[in-house]
């Protein structure tokens, strides 16, 4: 069966081309738990390429059709010599058509896709040194850090209708999770922008997922790690203590380290440092303070920092950094030079 159901035939099943064999085929397809997640996938694709709104758009056509009006009657033409007038007032009525129906549709499908993502999914955010704890609504728990963000479905996050589905959150940026195990086994999933998915039952672990790294450290349970561009090759599994990062490459490593609850010590506003370079942290204060930091010279920028120090605020880092490494450092609102 699963040879059968391809992306084409379910992409004419949502819209409606599929004949009565096939769409029973794809309904038993999907009575399969193991494809609902491709299906959701799909549908997703599918729907990005099909815009739609629900909408009343006669408003907006009236009121964008109003503003075009003005900008095309305020801009003046200028009629060639020995042209016919009638053709230029045909021109310009015209243009100004395919303007405001061009202006519509974009307007009309950009609308609709927000306003149906807006009722499907939730998305919970922190800004630049904000630490945010909730709770989802399968009863797990989540710290977002500083500069991240977490999207996951409003009403199908959790049992369904189908069955025993996934539970499936987008991260990006930085968390620490502590998964709810359910009565019927439903999996929890996190999926980060490098393709990184973090596949669990019920257990505590922190994900980081930023430009200048992609990890996961497990605090307990065991979780099961794989990357959407490679399914099919077996998944690497964690256990506690260990440390998996995502290399630039695409190559997964583990490694146990020996204190994994240090890398989750920012939700107690604390920063833990573990020979870690001035680099390092100059990247740190980029992704959790939006500071752009200069370093004044290479030499400078290697020198490392260790120990574990509290800070809830950009000035508190900055502080305790210089008075660490004993060097000087000027903030100009958003920019941070240190020197020796």
């Amino acid at each position: 069966m699963e040879d059968i159901i391809t992306k084409e035939v379910l992409f004419d099943y949502f819209s409606g081309r599929v004949s009565p064999l096939q769409k029973k085929s794809v309904e038993t397809w999907l009575a399969e738990a193991g494809n609902r997640e491709q299906y959701y996938q799909w549908l997703h694709e599918w729907e990005l390429k099909h815009l739609q709104a629900g909408t009343d758009w006669q408003p907006a056509f009236e009121q964008l059709a109003r503003r075009v009006s003005l900008v095309t009657s305020a801009t003046p033409v200028n009629t060639p010599a020995g042209s016919n007038p009638v053709w230029q007032r045909m021109s310009r009525g015209l243009g100004r058509v395919w303007a405001v129906a061009a202006s519509v549709c974009v307007v009309v499908g950009l609308s609709g896709w927000l306003l149906r993502d807006q009722l499907l999914y939730r998305t919970e955010q922190t800004g630049f040194g904000e630490i945010k704890t909730l709770t989802l609504p399968d009863g797990s728990v989540v710290t977002l850090n500083a500069n991240s963000s977490l999207r996951f479905p409003r009403v199908t996050f959790g049992p369904s209708l189908f069955g025993a589905g996934p539970r499936t959150v987008e991260l990006t940026g930085e968390a620490d999770f502590a998964v709810r195990h359910l009565p019927d086994h439903q999996r929890f999933m996190v999926q980060t922008p490098k393709g990184l998915v973090v596949t669990v039952l019920g257990t505590q672990f922190t994900v980081l997922s930023r430009e200048r790294s992609t990890r996961v450290v497990l605090h307990s349970g065991r979780v099961a790690l794989s990357l959407r561009q490679q399914q099919d090759r077996p998944s690497l599994t964690m256990r506690p203590g260990d440390l998996a990062t995502l290399g630039p490459t695409g190559r997964l490593a583990i490694a146990p380290v020996r204190h994994p609850e240090a890398l989750a010590s920012w939700k107690r506003h604390r920063f833990t440092f573990e020979q870690t370079s001035l680099r390092e942290i100059a990247d740190i204060l980029h992704e959790n303070y939006g500071l752009t930091v200069t370093i004044k010279d290479a030499q400078l920028a290697s020198r490392t920092v260790s120990g574990s120090f509290p800070a809830r605020d950009a000035n508190e880092v900055l502080a305790l950094v210089a008075e660490l490494l004993q060097i000087n450092y000027i903030r100009d609102n958003d920019r941070v030079l240190f020197t020796d």
